[in-house]
């Protein structure tokens, strides 16, 4: 190997050990999580009312990868290193479906790519207009609609406004995050109460 070919490599080995050098980390993942996880070995769903979570929408700048947070009236931080293992609208109405099934009980779930009908009773929406952390306070911060409509969607049964702080857990972003899933517990545990009082909802 000539003296040209040796330089060519070694330039090429350093590249290759800085590129690898300054690789950043992978992100770390989260996902909400519903106060009552369904448990393996429960009974038939079948005779229980089927509800269906149609929509759970969410502000164009949180339904993104990384975690927001609020850093003043108007400043927000993407956390690059703190991302959502999926989109958090879909993760939103995934967890209040399944606190809806265990609070009701119900057989609550989101839109499914079924052949057919499925016999819901009644539909839930869920609209936020705030859902992300609060970097002054450590506190998880929500802000929102839901409404029940019937199985058609087309009537609405009952709806209210929400607002709740959630104090962080614990320390980082894991316990903040906690937070956020403790703060849609309370916003389905509202929603089931309503369902309850609702025949139209075959409860």
């Amino acid at each position: 190997m000539n003296r040209i070919s040796l330089a060519a490599a070694g330039a090429a080995l350093a590249l290759l050990t800085v590129s690898c050098a300054g690789a950043p980390p992978p992100p770390n993942l989260h996902l909400l999580t519903a106060e009552q996880p369904p448990k393996a070995g429960q009974n038939s769903t079948a005779d229980l009312p089927k509800i269906l979570v149609a929509q759970a929408q969410v502000p164009d700048y949180l339904d993104r990868p990384q975690l927001v947070e609020h850093t003043s009236a108007n400043g927000l931080k993407l956390l690059d290193n703190d991302q959502w293992a999926e989109r958090l609208s879909m993760n939103v109405a995934r967890v209040v479906a399944q606190n809806l099934s265990a609070m009701v009980p119900a057989d609550a779930s989101i839109p499914l790519p079924l052949h057919g009908s499925f016999p819901y009773k009644c539909q839930v929406v869920i609209s936020l207009n705030t859902f992300e952390l609060d970097s002054n306070g450590g506190e998880a911060l929500l802000a929102g609609r839901w409404s029940i409509a019937d199985a058609t969607g087309d009537n609405e049964l009952a709806a209210a406004t929400v607002s709740l702080r959630k104090p962080a857990s614990g320390p980082g972003i894991a316990g903040a995050v906690d937070a956020m899933s403790k703060a849609l517990g309370d916003v389905s545990r509202d929603i089931a109460a309503q369902v309850k009082r609702l025949p139209q909802c075959g409860t």
